[in-house]
């Protein structure tokens, strides 16, 4: 996760997904909060048991889930792809490979309006009939993320994204961990059949 949380932009990732059921690897932002009636969430979800479907959810102000499941013409575990979202005062996008796969408007995308930090992980969920059955015969099993790069939202005078409305801010290669930008996690959650280690968390090639 990355030290500094913000409030709206576009954010990026290239990264090869988990093939194993009951697990997920993610990229997403998330507002730290105590309640969830300040629940700020945007996430990209790739759950192991599916080889051609992308999951994208806004999770709203009393975690309230706004899921979608995109279909897409490739398997997300086998090869490298771009998954990025725009979030604006009025709508979040999400791309994949450069296209716009679906948007969201409303009172709900109105409300995701606190910072969020930019966040990577592996989990194994509790939740069956959400992501199968999770079996540590598996392990190990890694997602592998190549790039991230955050972009600010500055409408009517950025370089890129829709409408050129926002700015390249940086781009992290992964070549060593950037102890200035990023922490590795030592927690876990509600649901979560794992703990998070930071020696789970490695910068190889």
């Amino acid at each position: 996760r990355t030290k500094t949380a913000y409030t709206y932009g576009r954010f990026e990732a290239n990264y090869k997904s988990i093939n194993k059921e009951g697990i997920l690897a993610t990229f997403f932002t998330y507002h730290e909060q105590s309640n969830v009636n300040d629940w700020n969430e945007i996430d990209f979800e790739i759950l192991g048991r599916y080889e051609n479907d992308v999951q994208l959810n806004p999770i709203t102000r009393g975690q309230v889930n706004h899921v979608r499941h995109q279909i897409v013409n490739f398997n997300p575990h086998l090869e490298y792809h771009t998954y990025a979202f725009e979030w604006t005062p009025t709508y979040v996008a999400w791309f994949i490979d450069g296209v716009e796969v679906h948007r969201q408007t409303g009172a709900h995308i109105e409300g995701l309006n606190l910072p969020q930090k930019i966040m990577m992980n592996v989990w194994n969920p509790t939740y069956t009939n959400w992501v199968g059955t999770w079996n540590p015969d598996v392990l190990p099993a890694f997602a592998y993320y190549d790039w991230a790069s955050y972009y600010s939202y500055t409408p009517g005078s950025g370089t890129y994204g829709t409408g050129n409305n926002f700015t390249h801010q940086w781009t992290d290669n992964f070549d060593s961990w950037d102890q200035a930008r990023w922490d590795k996690a030592t927690h876990t959650f509600n649901g979560n059949q794992c703990d998070f280690l930071p020696a789970n968390i490695v910068f190889q090639n």
